[in-house]
């Protein structure tokens, strides 16, 4: 007889038991980490995979008066990396390196000088969006993208004095961009992410742990039309006359609005290698004025009732000693009205004017007129000029403040009290921001005088006077020469010249004011009527163009704007 199988009762017991053990100890288990360890478990996945991301914030944009963009911040992506992920990763080094363009070995070299704790690191900053591209399909563990801003100008040069540029980080360092940094700059953001073990975004977590905040757009006053024109006149003026520099700048006579302000040489801000000759000089540069400076003297004169202005001033024989210096006129011109004065620029004639005027009346004078402030422009850099302290004058330095030495004033300053003359003796603050008109005009002098300066500098540009190339055709142009030694180490420079004019249009309802200088202009010309003045009219004929100025001079003119002056000043 066959036994039957055998049965171990106890075996399965044991077995049972294990099995139910093991599943209450699970389930414990499960409990303790889904209850009880949560919190810690959590902490361990986060401390993995979520990420803490900057969001970056927008630069505004600079636009000039009428929209058109002068500055605009275009997205790039950086690539940045975990040090200790990519640590793991020393293979991969080559081949990221060659895509971002880095030198062998540079990322073996950052890694080996990051702190361990650390645990961010660029590797490219501002990279195109291809190479970008390029970079994330190497899917090297641990390097992500970071969208940011680089800085576009796309007038280039023609306005890069006045605007600047900024850094890597998008901050200003010159210019517009520096003096508005904190309104163009937004305020960054931050979310949080959940990446993968590759350092790759997988999704954002709920909303931003920070909003961003793009930047502020802001509007200048130029007219970026007029600004080219400005600034290609000058190029053609430096390069004609084998000039060092040349600057401009063309206002709005009653708001004070600056329309174009430009210096050559330059530079183009989209090429950070480019980035020399970085000052505004018309609002940074002080310079003697020289002759521009007598229609302030006549008018002082006027006002005190000193002169008329068919008063006769006898300048003979051309040339004058005070203290030791002589003082010429570019020949002796005899006898002069203070009209003729204006018209013939005569030293002499400006020096016995100045004499009838006390020295400290005559800088008061001069002080109110704004060449010992600010002009308000609200450029980076401006400076407000140099003048002389004096609790005694000697004869020579009475007689030097008459005919524009011995003090240093900026182009902004010049123009904007030729802007004065223009709007009737009221004296405006400039600005360079679209719209930010001043209501802040103070009254210089009576109309009248204002006028009858006026008058006398439209003679100027007649045929006869020293700026006949300044005439703008089918306009009334009113305004002056200058041409100033240079003054080096104490000693002026008779082979080293500035060339200056400023004037303003049309004469019967004044729009425009506008300056030109040329410094050290060496092919041979040097007078400020021969080399400043057409670049004056040039720049004025167009801008009055564009803005649709009306003529005042339609029954005179000329059939050649470029009819020689019969004299020009000394």
């Amino acid at each position: 007889m066959n036994a039957g199988p055998y049965y171990a009762p106890a075996r399965d017991i044991v077995v049972l038991s294990s099995i139910a053990v093991a599943f209450v100890l699970l389930a414990a288990r499960a409990v303790q980490l889904q209850v009880a360890d949560t919190d810690l478990l959590q902490k361990e996945g986060n401390a993995r995979f979520l990420r803490s991301e900057q969001v970056t914030a927008n630069r505004g944009i600079i636009r000039d008066r009428n929209g058109v963009v002068l500055a605009v911040s275009t997205p790039v992506d950086s690539v940045w990396a975990e040090p200790s992920i990519l640590k793991l990763h020393p293979n991969e080094w080559s081949r990221l390196e060659h895509v971002i363009g880095l030198e062998p070995n540079t990322i073996a070299a950052r890694l080996e000088n990051t702190e361990s704790d650390r645990q961010f690191m660029y590797l490219k900053r501002a990279l195109i969006v291809d190479h970008a591209k390029q970079v994330m399909d190497l899917t090297v563990p641990g390097v992500a993208l970071q969208r940011e801003y680089r800085r576009f100008y796309p007038f280039g040069s023609s306005v890069a004095n006045l605007i600047g540029f900024t850094d890597i980080d998008d901050q200003g360092l010159e210019g517009i961009e520096f003096a508005y940094n904190d309104r163009l700059t937004g305020q960054h953001g931050i979310r949080q992410v959940i990446q993968d073990r590759k350092g790759r975004v997988v999704e954002a977590i709920g909303g931003d742990l920070q909003r961003v905040r793009d930047g502020e757009d802001i509007a200048l006053s130029i007219d970026s039309r007029i600004q080219q024109i400005v600034h290609q006149t000058l190029i053609n003026t430096a390069r004609e006359h084998k000039a060092t520099s040349a600057s401009a700048v063309i206002i709005d006579v009653y708001s004070g609005e600056i329309l174009a302000i430009s210096t050559v040489p330059s530079f183009n801000p989209n090429e950070s290698s480019s980035r020399h000759t970085t000052h505004n000089y018309a609002a940074r540069h002080e310079y003697e004025p020289g002759s521009v400076i007598k229609p302030f003297v006549i008018a002082k004169a006027l006002l005190d009732g000193k002169v008329l202005s068919n008063t006769i001033i006898d300048t003979s024989p051309g040339v004058i000693k005070i203290g030791g210096f002589q003082i010429r006129d570019f020949r002796n011109y005899g006898e002069l009205t203070v009209s003729g004065v204006i018209k013939k620029s005569s030293n002499i004639g400006a020096i016995k004017i100045g004499r009838r005027i006390p020295p400290t009346e005559l800088v008061n004078f001069l002080d109110s007129v704004g060449f010992r402030d600010f002009s308000g422009s609200g450029i980076v850099g401006e400076t407000s000029g140099k003048f002389p302290q004096r609790s005694i004058w000697r004869p020579s330095e009475h007689a030097t403040l008459a005919y524009g030495y011995g003090f240093s004033i900026t182009m902004l300053q010049l123009v904007r009290a030729y802007a004065m003359l223009a709007n009737g003796g009221k004296l405006t603050p400039l600005t360079i921001l679209a719209g930010d008109r001043s209501d802040e005009s103070t009254l210089v002098m009576p109309k009248f005088v204002a006028r009858e300066v006026t008058n006398m500098l439209e003679t100027v540009v007649s045929r006869t006077g020293t700026a006949s190339r300044a005439k703008v055709p089918s306009y009334r142009v009113a305004g002056k020469t200058s041409t100033t030694q240079k003054l080096i180490n104490g000693v002026y420079q008779e082979d080293l010249h500035r060339s200056m004019f400023v004037g303003f249009a049309p004469v019967s309802d004044p729009k425009l004011a506008a300056i030109v200088m040329v410094d050290e202009p060496g092919a041979g010309h040097y007078f400020g009527g021969r080399v400043a003045a057409p670049a004056f009219r040039e720049i004025m004929a167009e801008a009055l163009r564009i803005l649709k100025v009306q003529p005042d001079d339609l029954d005179n003119v000329r059939t050649s704007i470029n009819r020689p002056s019969v004299e020009v000043e000394a």
